[in-house]
Order: C-alpha cells, then structure tokens, then sequence
C-alpha cells in the first residue's frame, strides 16, 4: 500500500530545518513527503535544500493540498494554519488530517481529522521525532476510551454508516458499552467498554458479508438487552477481484459482473480490497473505470508472473494463446493477495458471468483492537 502524501509548509529559517527534519524522519516512516516554504513579500528564502517556495498566498495553497495530500503539517503561529484550512472544511471523514508545530518544535498540535484522516497520530510521530509534546483533543482520546474510528482506520475496515459511529463514541464517553461480534479474530487487550459477543444497545459487527444478522451470528448468552440492538457493520477489504474480459468491454458491463459474483458469494462491494488482472488489460478503460467505481486498487500482472502463482485452476487454451497464460482471472485475485503478504483463500473459482471471467480471493484478514 503507498503511504499517505504529506505536505509540510514553513514560513521561517528555524521553521525550515524542522521541516526538512521532520520530512526526512517522516519518510523513513512510509510517509510521501513534500516540503514548501512561504515568505512575505521582498523576504529571501531560507535557502535550504529540498525547500519548495510557494509563491501564491497560503490560503491559496492550502487549497491545493486539501485536493492532493493526505495530511498537512503547518511549522509556524496556529493562526495562519487556522485561517488557511477554513474556508477548505468541509468533512471529518474526507478531510486530510492537519498538525500545526511551533517554529522551536516544542509542541505539535492536532487539528484537524484527528481520528479518520490520522492527525492525532502524526502528531504523535512528530512530537516522538522532534522531542515535542503531541497536544490532542479528541474526546475517546482524553479520556482513553475505545474511539470506533480510529480502529477502522488502523485494520482498513469500511464504516457503513457514519452517523452510527458517532452515536457509538457518544454512547461509550457516557459510560456505555459496545458489544462486538466480528466473523474473523481480533487480538487484544479488550478495552472494558467492549462486550465480545453480547448484545448490547449498540453494537458493532465486522464482517464482510451481505446476509445475516446480529442474531444469526450469535449465541445468545443471557445477557445485554433483549433485543438485537443497533447494530454498526464494519467492512473488511479483504476481498481480492480477479476479471478477465474482451478489449473494449464496457465498464458498466464489467460493475454488473463483479456485483454478481460478490452477491452469490455474500460479499459486500466494501470488502473489495482490489481489482486484478493481466498486464495486457493496465490500460483497459472498462477495467480503471471499475477500480475507481469500486473505490480500490487496480493490479496488474505480467504473464510470467500469475503463471507461478500455485494452486489448480481451470486452465483454457484459447485464453493462453491470447495471453500467454490459461487462466486470468483467478491466479491474477490470489498474485494480488499474495502481494499483500496475508494468508489466502480462493472463495470463489472462475465464473463467467455476460462475457465476462470473475474470481474471488480473500485475505486472512486479523483485526488489532
């Protein structure tokens, strides 16, 4: 997976060399970073190397990078952070995150899309990388509570309904507790306002799956409230899309397909993890139509390469004198979850559905609370 694309802004000489060290270190970590200075009119650049000048106002700026990064760190006043981000505002959930760091580095501050977007943690790696102290806000993380979030984001799972979510937090910083069901293990320590497998008011369930319900999941142990409860569906990407189709395929034709083997085999269209196919189709506008649709990666793989994907497949002749290898659209969704370095399995072999070739691989997918 690429990590997040950072863009650091500094206004000052001091400002700079932070920022060229909080990059470097930043970098080291996975990050992609960016690194700009702004000066007021007739002022020198620091004249530090790796330093890009801005020569548009930093509102102007600002706005670019809420549009092509995933989080921005400010090295200067709070103001000037502040005033630039809010006319850009617009979702905590679609938001990148935001850190304002003091020119000394004695302290970095999240500010915005603490939880979704990750800034309560880059502040974090920050203040560990310039000996500063991290300044967060959010109340899960005042008050060490569980944050539904936060652990959403850190084992990529899909949060089916936003406003749910936010009732969760609310109902855990009153004190509540969460029951949690989930198809796949979750490996501790359980926070207490946890209940693995009791229903509760409000519950959350991870899986991947269309069907069922909160009380077909379940045992009934006894205890929780009489009902089933509310219940949040956490979406693992763990499904890996294998396709293989004609030059020229349709994008809405191929969307149709896919949606048709995910629902005969109970997988909802959140859990895909990524489309894949053959080298020859990287550039096949049906099938970048369908990853972007689908929200996810599209993978692409040489014929030598899924030809050494092991396992036994329905193999065809006329597709490997087309393409070098006979089968598509299965090796190509085990090499992608391979890929990922995560157990395999195949879910669903080859199925042909309108002149299109569909399989299914899922990741052994572990969540960490």
């Amino acid at each position: 997976m690429e990590g997040k694309r950072a863009a650091l802004i500094s206004f000052t000489d001091r400002g700079g060399s932070l920022n060229l060290r909080l990059s470097r270190a930043l970098t080291g970590e996975g990050y992609r970073c960016a690194c700009y200075e702004k000066r007021g009119s007739g002022q020198e650049g620091s004249g530090e190397s790796g330093l890009l000048r801005v020569e548009e106002s930093v509102g102007r700026w600002t706005a670019g990078r809420f549009g092509d990064s995933d989080c921005l760190i400010f090295i200067g006043a709070m103001g000037i952070a502040v005033r630039s981000i809010a006319p850009c505002i617009r979702d905590k959930w679609t938001d990148p995150a935001v850190v304002v760091i003091d020119e000394a580095g004695q302290f970095a501050i999240s500010v915005l899309s603490g939880h979704a977007g990750g800034a309560n943690e880059l502040a974090v790696s920050a203040s560990q990388i310039l000996g500063a102290v991290p300044v967060v806000t959010t109340a899960t993380d005042v008050n060490r509570r569980f944050a539904v979030d936060v652990f959403a984001v850190k084992n990529r799972l899909e949060i089916t309904d936003r406003t749910l979510a936010k009732e969760i937090s609310a109902e855990i910083l009153a004190g509540g507790r969460i029951g949690v069901f989930s198809d796949y293990p979750l490996k501790g320590p359980w926070p207490d306002e946890l209940t693995p497998n009791r229903r509760q008011a409000k519950n959350v369930r991870i899986s991947r799956r269309i069907q069922g319900s909160l009380k077909e999941d379940t045992r009934d142990t006894g205890e929780g409230t009489d009902g089933p409860g509310t219940v949040l569906t956490l979406v693992p990407r763990v499904i890996h899309v294998g396709v293989g189709c004609r030059r020229g395929t349709p994008g809405q034709q191929l969307l149709g397909a896919v949606f048709q083997v995910l629902s005969r085999y109970d997988c909802s269209p959140a859990a895909v993890a990524a489309v894949a196919s053959i080298d020859l189709k990287q550039e096949e506008p049906g099938l970048l139509w369908l990853a972007e649709q689908l929200k996810t990666a599209f993978r692409t793989y040489s014929a030598g390469e899924l030809a050494r994907v092991e396992g036994i497949f329905e193999e065809s002749d006329f597709v490997r004198s087309v393409t070098g290898v006979g089968n598509v659209c299965e090796r190509a969704a085990k090499r992608s979850v391979l890929e990922t370095g995560q157990g395999v399995r195949m879910l669903c072999p080859r199925q042909v559905v309108c002149g299109v070739t569909v399989a299914l691989a899922e990741e052994a997918w572990k969540g960490i609370l």
